[in-house]
């Protein structure tokens, strides 16, 4: 398989899982919110349940990789800090310097967590040198 076509599957594997854990984030926020659950606190369960969903259907199913279960969610936390810390540095520039529209704001910012998210778990999270047989 060309190097080129490699790329695209675990990009199109990439974003197919990020589809899957937002809707599974959004489906914890809504049913927790049912429930009785403060808008803030729903929103933080729906994000833990979303980064240990990320994680594993990244190291899984995204790179299938097969390096150190502790090392690469050290770094994955790591790589979603950084992202999210991206995303809202981005939201706030686009808003207060830019006075963007919130909503493209918005698009902007997870336009720039997805793709630092995507650079961060594919070069620097998941280091499995068998990372080849993943493409």
């Amino acid at each position: 398989m060309s190097r080129w076509r490699s790329e695209s599957a675990l990009l199109t594997r990439y974003l197919g899982s990020g589809v899957l854990n937002t809707v599974a984030g959004f489906a914890v926020i809504f049913a927790l919110m049912a429930v009785g659950v403060s808008p803030l606190l729903a929103n933080i369960g729906g994000y833990g349940v979303g980064f240990v969903l990320g994680f594993v259907v990244s190291k899984k199913f995204v790179f299938r990789s097969d390096g150190h279960f502790i090392g690469e969610s050290m770094r994955y936390l790591a790589a979603f800090l950084t992202c999210f810390l991206l995303n809202l540095l981005v939201l706030s520039l686009a808003i207060k310097q830019q006075h963007w529209n919130a909503l493209l704001a918005q698009l902007l910012a997870a336009m720039a967590y997805t793709s630092s998210m995507y650079a961060l778990t594919r070069y620097f999270v998941f280091q499995d040198k068998n990372l080849e047989h993943a493409r």
